[in-house]
C-alpha cells in the first residue's frame, strides 16, 4: 500500500490532488499544533492588480494553543467574502460557474473546525476530479503513536501502524528523511514528482501553484482530471 500524508490545507494547489491520486490511502495529519498564516487556513487566487491575493477561513482566537483538529472556525460572513473574491474570474474564466458551485458545495457544510472543512474540501474536489483514494483524518484513527517524534519519523510511524509498505512524501523536506531508516523498517520512501501544469488565462498573467480553484476556473474539472491521472 502506498501511503500519503499531509496537514489539512485550505483549497491546496493542484499538485496535491495529483499526488493523492497516486496513493492508495491519504492521511490528513491534523494533530500538529495549529499555526496562523499557514496554508492550513488560507491559499492564493488570481488578482489582476497584484498577481495574487489570499482567500482564507478564519479560526477562533486561541486556536494556536492547540492542535489543528481542535481549531474552531470563526463566525461571520467569511464564506461570502471568499465567494466575492472569486468574482475576479467571472469576466474571463470559462468554468467560473461550475467551479463556484463546487466551492459552494465545499463551504455549505463546513463543519465546526478547520480540519473538518479542509477534509471536506479534499473529498469534494477529489470527487470532481475522479480521484477515488480514501481520505482519513489521523485524529479519527486509534493509532499507537508516541506523543513526540522527529519531523521525518512521523510518516514512518504512521506507515507501520497502517501497514503501508511505501510512503510517498511531498517534493519538499527531503533532508528530514532517512531512506535507510525507512528501508530498515520495511517501508520504501518515495517523493512525489510534480508534473508541469500551464494553462491559458486570457486577460491575466498566468501564475503557477495557486489554489486548485484557479486551475478549475480556467481548465474545468474534466481537463484537470485528465492531467491528474496522467503519468
Amino acid at each position: 500500500m502506498r501511503l500519503g500524508i499531509m496537514q489539512p490545507y485550505f483549497f491546496p494547489y493542484t499538485q496535491q490532488f495529483r499526488h493523492i491520486g497516486q496513493c492508495d490511502l491519504w492521511i490528513v495529519f491534523d494533530t500538529p499544533k495549529f499555526s496562523r498564516k499557514s496554508w492550513v487556513n488560507r491559499n492564493r487566487i488570481l488578482n489582476p492588480d497584484s498577481e495574487w491575493s489570499y482567500i482564507s477561513a478564519p479560526v477562533e482566537k486561541g486556536a494556536s494553543n492547540g492542535p489543528i483538529c481542535d481549531a474552531a472556525l470563526a463566525g461571520g460572513d467569511w464564506r461570502e467574502t471568499i465567494l466575492n473574491k472569486l468574482k475576479v474570474y467571472e469576466r474571463g474564466a470559462p468554468f467560473y460557474r461550475e467551479t463556484l458551485d463546487l466551492v459552494h458545495s465545499c463551504l455549505d457544510d463546513a463543519g465546526s473546525t478547520i480540519a473538518a472543512l479542509n477534509t471536506r474540501i479534499l473529498g469534494q474536489v477529489c470527487s470532481a476530479l475522479s480521484i477515488t483514494t480514501p481520505i482519513k483524518r489521523i485524529s479519527d484513527l486509534s493509532l499507537n503513536l508516541p506523543s513526540k517524534a522527529a519531523p521525518g519519523e512521523w510518516a514512518l510511524l504512521i506507515s507501520k501502524e497502517l501497514g503501508a509498505d511505501i510512503y510517498s512524501n511531498a517534493p519538499g523536506g527531503r533532508d528530514l528523511f532517512d531512506p535507510e531508516l525507512y528501508s530498515a523498517n520495511g517501508v520504501t520512501l518515495e517523493f512525489y514528482e510534480p508534473k508541469t501544469l500551464v494553462y491559458e488565462t486570457p486577460g491575466f498573467e498566468f501564475t503557477p501553484d495557486l489554489s486548485v480553484i484557479d486551475a478549475l476556473m480556467w481548465m474545468g474539472a474534466d481537463a484537470l482530471a485528465d492531467w491528474c491521472h496522467e503519468r
